[in-house]
């Protein structure tokens, strides 16, 4: 295979593995909820928050959307470049699916780096197609990041899980934020700045103790763990369930 095709495939195979796998889903009529892991696509988040919803009773579609270009994490969280073409690539799909459910709900969950890609996604979106919910987990954003566009293309609010005792992000702070600051705390450290006057739209949840018995220690990937989704994540999502679709209409994702 010519070098160029091969890169081609290798950068387009993220995209086509997560939506070609769930076209055609009947849980599509109830919604989706679409999960993108951290750099290096190490988190291993998405099985877990499916079966966490699950158990919570939400009857939606859960995608995974690989997003990471190289599986190097300190080479995803750097490459900024990338991870916009990859926001984009998100963007047509969430587009694509608004399109052909039109009245039911949109929620992303992401970790990590993965916030900067969902939050740029929904930056990119037409003004048809609005998300209701972004759920943030230990997110590497820089915590002053700018949301006012993100949120003039939701419906609903920002949740931010953050911890200080996130080992990972204080090393972020050296290394660089995913939106490309360097000596800044991240969201997922200190929690998200709310843009004037929309300070209602943006939930900020602190780690306590009291999360221990779910699960979430307060490091940086495990409140994505299955029992933390069902009893805390879920209620962001569950609200929102959709009605089922009008007899006859078409259940494939285009």
């Amino acid at each position: 295979m010519h070098a160029w095709s091969g890169y081609k495939w290798f950068c387009l195979f993220p995209l086509l593995l997560s939506l070609g796998c769930q076209s055609g889903n009947k849980a599509a009529i109830h919604g989706i909820t679409i999960y993108l892991d951290g750099a290096g696509n190490w988190g291993g988040g998405g099985e877990e928050l499916r079966r966490g919803l699950r158990a919570a009773g939400y009857r939606g579609l859960v995608e995974q959307y690989l997003w990471t270009t190289s599986f190097n994490p300190l080479v995803d969280q750097l490459n900024i470049v990338a991870a916009k073409i990859r926001a984009h690539a998100l963007s047509g799909r969430i587009q694509s699916y608004r399109r052909q459910y039109p009245n039911t709900s949109i929620h992303l969950v992401a970790l990590s780096a993965g916030t900067g890609v969902a939050t740029w996604a929904v930056e990119a979106l037409n003004e048809d197609s609005k998300i209701d919910n972004m759920i943030l987990l230990g997110s590497s954003l820089s915590h002053d990041y700018d949301m006012t566009h993100a949120l003039a293309h939701m419906k609903g609010k920002i949740y931010v899980y953050y911890s200080p005792h996130d080992c990972v992000l204080e090393k972020v702070r050296i290394i660089g934020t995913i939106d490309g600051k360097r000596g800044v705390d991240s969201a997922g450290y200190i929690g998200l700045t709310a843009p004037p006057g929309l300070e209602d739209r943006v939930v900020n949840t602190a780690w306590s103790r009291d999360w221990l018995q779910y699960g979430w220690t307060g490091a940086h990937s495990d409140c994505t763990n299955a029992v933390f989704v069902r009893k805390e994540i879920s209620r962001h999502i569950l609200s929102e369930q959709a009605p089922a679709v009008a007899q006859g209409e078409q259940l494939a994702i285009r």
